[in-house]
């Protein structure tokens, strides 16, 4: 196996080159470095918040479901433990996000 040339190295790294001069700095490689944790956490932050939204509305819908004629009273009494699980996980996922986020946000302003 050949190692790569030059020109591959060159074309590889082409993108971490901000200043155009052909050759890739220490400075440059650090600071593609912080793009891409900060392109990371930025999507760990919204996968996060869609998990939240999607227990939010998986509570709603769950709610209104067990309020139509379609589930007998009977069953939804058979259900309750495994109900109040279900919301309680539900909420703590809510909460905790909600909570992380406002301890972020407060940390930033202290920053």
């Amino acid at each position: 196996m050949t190692p790569p040339s030059k020109e591959q190295l060159q074309s590889k790294y082409s993108d971490f080159d901000l200043d155009g001069d052909g050759e890739v700095t220490e400075l440059e490689i650090e600071h593609a470095e912080k793009m891409v944790e900060l392109e990371l956490r930025e999507e760990k932050l919204e996968a996060q918040k869609y998990m939240a939204w999607s227990a939010i509305v998986i509570m709603c819908v769950t709610t209104i479901f067990l309020f139509t004629p379609f589930i007998p009273d009977s069953r939804v009494n058979h259900l309750s433990d495994l109900l109040g699980l279900f919301y309680f996980a539900m909420c703590g996922i809510v909460g905790t996000y909600m909570g992380a986020t406002a301890f972020m946000h407060r940390t930033k302003l202290t920053k």
